[in-house]
């Protein structure tokens, strides 16, 4: 017996990451994208990874509102969304500062690289190899200027900031922002690291 539901999440022919589309272009992530301890097998499931922490939530929404509390009027911070990195790559960032114009088309499911500004990364427990290493990297492959790394210790965030370096081949560290987090660029933000919305 066969369902409606059978193909539901097969991706259309051609249909790769780069379309801006609501289906999926595969189902599980490379191998050097995944979160620790997610199974390689292929029928493992469609949750790539595990529960979310509630510090994790609270960073995301607190600085997406910390942003878009200062943001200058062609900016806009949005949490969760997916960015294309290339033909066959997208990526989920925690919060990503967008370009208004495209983040005022609410069917939009996805931005392009040159729609963004910063993304930021909250290293949880599940995932700080990836959070580290590998989304930085592909985050300035795809040239995106400006990442930030969300860290705690004893759930007490610091930030690390860094910027796309002159030859685009990856970032350097601009700053380590502790109790509060003070940058110029891409545009002056102040933040109270202490003090986030909740």
């Amino acid at each position: 017996m066969t369902s409606v539901l059978d193909d539901w999440l097969q991706p259309r022919p051609g249909g790769g990451a780069g379309g801006v589309s609501d289906r999926f272009s595969r189902l599980r992530p490379p191998t050097d994208e995944r979160r620790d301890g997610e199974d390689d097998h292929p029928d493992a499931g469609l949750v790539p990874t595990g529960p979310q922490t509630r510090f994790r939530e609270r960073m995301a929404y607190g600085l997406r509102t910390a942003l878009n509390a200062q943001v200058p009027g062609d900016l806009v911070a949005v949490s969760r969304m997916d960015v294309l990195l290339g033909p066959d790559r997208r990526a989920r960032p925690d919060v990503s500062l967008v370009d208004d114009l495209a983040a005022s088309d609410d069917r939009r499911t996805c931005y392009l690289a040159e729609e963004v500004r910063l993304v930021i990364e909250v290293v949880g427990p599940d995932s700080p190899a990836p959070d580290r290493d590998v989304r930085p990297r592909h985050y300035a492959a795809a040239g995106i200027p400006h990442f930030w790394r969300v860290e705690s210790t004893d759930c007490r965030p610091f930030v690390y900031s860094f910027a796309l370096d002159a030859d685009g081949a990856g970032y350097q560290v601009t700053g380590v922002h502790h109790t509060r987090l003070a940058v110029d660029a891409p545009f002056p933000i102040a933040i109270d690291l202490e003090r986030l919305p909740r």
